[in-house]
């Protein structure tokens, strides 16, 4: 870690979680687990009200599916998935930036610490290459007590271990053509249900007593096309199991519903229940799970008819939709206005996750885009009548995709204020520098680019497809005024859609639409409340065209200016000089040292010279950064060891964001947000740049989408997709007398990759020149190999490669292992993981 990192919250907002459940081991019910899909798994312990964070910093933190081994004497032993193949926000831009899953990960000490299972385990993050990078389900049965048995619901495949998830086969699927979307359920005998969507060969409805013969017990007059199924068996009439599906073309609305009744011999009865789907029109009164996004269906304990639905909105039927007059809405969207998406009281849409309490049913938790909510009622009669209780203090899963500060000297009131729009969460406001504030909603939807005008005179807020509003805030963060401000006749918006304002002028702004930029150049000229696109001032910018293309980034200085930069999907960087008027130039940038076709996510410009510009490509395999110090005349590749590979091939990250943090007379810092964190160097070397990671011990390996910074105090402020947004303060002033690459403390950095098969890379940092040790350690603390030997280093950045064989060449065998710097005084171990 070079920098202090500290997180800003926010501390009363949680994210998309897929994975929840109660520990039965504790009687008193208070122990909950619950895991964000790109957060990591966290754990309360008093019934929600606070969280810690279980996830090893350093490891994936994609949650999608839990479950605890509730055997007698097993309680101890859970399993979390990973990989969210629907509905992935935390993707980098274009077709090849995916953030996917790796595998199945086992905790033995009760969720406190977590580690992956080899066999499931590919370290291959930019190629989906094996069906354990999505993990829809895992499922354990608990009649066998001879073994541990687990199924696996992953991509293409029902798989299943016998020995605790050592080893795995595939038992349906497992060949192309595949289904995507599959589904395990298990009874407390030992009956075993499993589905598989339509794409595949192994599709259909299926049943086994031993998991491994089936039988396709699939209905007559189930739709020919089906996405994903969810379904649940009955606790209280294990006969009993209900299944839930996107049937495009098919049910009602595209959604069906049917209950089987197992007659105890392999074969049983079928009733479709679609019909009573509820359908009450409008935008939001259909049952809806947005293309098998949201989909849940979960059976009460102590009642068989008591079924709960989720889609965008969270049902309950009485009579197990035999019927629509028993019927109730009890979350998401609010029932009371189904043509307006206002949210029920103290919930949140897009449900993902349901869990009752084993020992009072009628106590039960709702896993939603909007994070954890309990009820103690879940029996409340009527429409709107279930009160929730959200359980999100503490549980930083947010999914942030964009962070914004003012960049003007702020002064003491507005030096904390920092303002962000996060994943279906919309945008967010807080004016306290401490992680246990909460903070205050500022604009709905999913919160898209926000920007602050000089002196905080006004905030600019988006939402999903270029939606863009101006705020008027006070100091406190509460609204004055307010109104929409984005161009009439705009389209071809981004789902996160670019804009920016004009650093010399934060009245003036620079909206992407499509093909063109679009430019405001006065916004303060619009009426104040007023809800509709606007005319006012905007003007669409027919120099800037790209035919055929999308423009998907934005980047702007001070000085020259009125030069405004921007990239494309199709890897495309153009300038165009004198933006601010009628006259403006393009002039295509773009250089053949650039990777053809690639995404560009961001361009870096440095405000005190426009000519400084860092441009940024998301896709993987690709060369990811360059720089240009004469205004995009001439590049140079700075990705260094951010990848694998010198042409960009190999396990590098998806790189999302970059800023220059220009000091008041010290070095510059370059900083990049990836897709496994944060990193900085104080010196760009081309293909040799040494990128260290920021934050190790305190944000650790997550989805940076977005940085933002202020020269007059240091502040430089970084939005995670997962873990909400930390800050530091970077103050390059000539009290920094270091010289560019030197790092300014001693420092160990979490090997990559991790874990590893066959060699890893090990970066650490030095203060100062001195002898320098490095050794590695099992798991019984004996020493197995050294690094290095009291090596005189210079200050700067080192790294070192570990093959994982012993100082005799022999190879390791797979496990945990721990590696150990000792530099003068210093001293710093970490843990890493050979797989073989």
């Amino acid at each position: 870690q070079v920098y202090n990192w500290a997180r800003r919250g926010p501390f009363n907002v949680g994210g998309r979680t897929r994975a929840l459940a109660i520990d039965v081991a504790d009687l008193t019910e208070r122990t909950i687990l619950a895991g964000g899909v790109s957060g990591g798994m966290w754990k309360s312990t008093n019934l929600g009200s606070s969280w810690t964070k279980t996830t090893g910093l350093s490891d994936l933190h994609s949650v999608t599916s839990l479950i605890q081994d509730t055997r007698a004497g097993k309680t101890d032993t859970w399993y979390y998935g990973t990989g969210e193949f629907t509905g992935n926000s935390a993707r980098g831009g274009g077709s090849d930036a995916d953030y996917l899953g790796d595998g199945i990960f086992k905790s033995t000490d009760g969720g406190d610490t977590w580690t992956q299972l080899s066999e499931t385990f590919s370290g291959t993050p930019q190629t989906f290459e094996s069906l354990f990078d999505f993990v829809w389900n895992i499922g354990i049965d608990p009649s066998n007590s001879a073994q541990d048995e687990i199924y696996a619901a992953v991509f293409g495949s029902i798989k299943r271990s016998v020995d605790g998830g050592a080893t795995w086969s595939d038992v349906l699927g497992g060949s192309e053509p595949w289904s995507p979307y599959t589904d395990v359920a298990i009874s407390s005998s030992g009956v075993v249900y499993a589905v598989l969507s339509s794409d595949g060969i192994s599709k259909g409805i299926w049943r086994s007593v031993d998991g491994t013969t089936w039988t396709d017990i699939t209905p007559a007059g189930w739709p020919t096309t089906y996405k994903r199924i969810v379904m649940d068996i009955a606790p209280s009439n294990e006969n009993i199991v209900y299944f839930l599906a996107e049937t495009p073309g098919g049910g009602r609305n595209d959604h069906s519903l049917w209950k089987y009744t197992d007659n105890g011999a392999g074969s049983g009865t079928w009733e479709d229940r679609s019909t009573f789907l509820p359908a009450d029109g409008g935008e939001i009164g259909n049952f809806d799970s947005q293309r098998s996004y949201n989909l849940i269906i979960k059976v009460k304990p102590d009642d068989e008819n008591t079924v709960f639905i989720g889609g965008t909105s969270l049902y309950r039927s009485t009579d197990g939709f035999a019927s629509s007059s028993n019927t109730a809405w009890v979350g998401g969207y609010s029932p009371d206005n189904v043509n307006l998406f206002t949210t029920y009281p103290s919930h949140h849409p897009d449900q993902h996750s349901l869990v009752f309490y084993p020992l009072t049913p009628n106590w039960m938790l709702s896993g939603n885009d909007g994070g954890v909510m309990l009820t103690i009622d879940n029996t409340a009669s009527g429409n709107g009548n279930v009160i929730w209780i959200p359980l999100n203090k503490g549980y930083f899963t947010t999914q942030f995709y964009s962070i914004a500060i003012e960049h003007t000297d702020p002064g003491a009131t507005g030096r904390n204020i920092i303002i962000g729009g996060m994943q279906d969460n919309g945008t967010y406001i807080t004016t306290l520098a401490f992680e246990s504030v909460n903070w205050l909603n500022v604009f709905g939807g999913d919160g898209s680019i926000s920007a602050v005008a000089d002196g905080r005179k006004h905030y600019y807020v988006s939402s999903q497809n270029g939606t863009v509003f101006r705020f008027t805030l006070s100091d406190l963060g509460t609204t004055i005024e307010w109104t929409q401000v984005d161009p009439e006749g705009g389209d071809g918006y981004l789902f996160i859609n670019p804009f920016l304002l004009d650093p010399n002028n934060t009245d003036r702004m620079y909206l992407a639409g499509g093909e063109f930029i679009w430019r405001n150049s006065d916004l303060t000229a619009i009426d104040t409340r007023v809800q509709e696109k606007t005319t006012v001032n905007w003007t669409k910018i027919s120099e800037s065209q790209v035919v055929g293309e999308s423009i998907t980034a934005l980047g702007m200085g001070k000085t020259p200016e009125n030069r405004l930069y921007y990239g494309t999907a199709n890897g495309k960087v153009y300038r165009l000089d004198n933006a601010d008027s009628a006259g403006s130039t393009k002039n295509n940038m773009t250089s053949t040292v650039f990777p053809i076709g690639a995404y560009v996510s961001c361009i870096a410009v440095d405000r005190e010279n426009s000519d400084n510009i860092l441009v940024v490509f998301s896709n993987y395999e690709v060369p990811s950064l360059f720089f240009s110090s004469d205004g995009g005349v001439t590049w140079t590749d700075v990705s260094g060891d951010l990848e694998q590979n010198p042409d960009g091939s190999g396990d590098g990250p998806s790189t999302r964001w970059a800023v220059i943090h220009s000091g008041t007379g010290g070095p510059t810092v370059y900083f990049v947000g990836t897709s496994i964190g944060l990193y900085s160097t104080l010196k760009l070397d081309s293909t040799s740049t040494v990128w260290v990671q920021e934050g190790a011990s305190s944000i650790g390996n997550v989805v940076v989408d977005m940085i933002d910074n202020r020269a007059s105090d240091g502040l430089v402020v970084v939005a995670t997709h997962g873990t909400g947004v930390f800050s530091s303060a970077i103050l390059t002033s000539v009290n920094d007398e270091r010289e560019p690459g030197t790092p300014a403390r001693f420092s160990l950095r979490q090997n990559y990759p991790n874990p590893f098969n066959p060699v890893t890379t090990i970066g650490f940092n030095i203060q100062v020149s001195g002898p320098v040790s490095m050794y590695v350690f099992n798991a019984l603390g004996q020493r197995v190999r050294t690094l290095i030997i009291n090596e005189n280093k210079s200050p700067g950045n080192h790294r070192v490669i570990f093959n994982g064989r012993n100082d005799s060449g022999v190879t390791l065998p797979s496990g945990i292992y721990f590696y150990q710097l000792v530099a003068g005084d210093f001293t710093d171990m970490k843990k890493m993981m050979i797989i073989k």
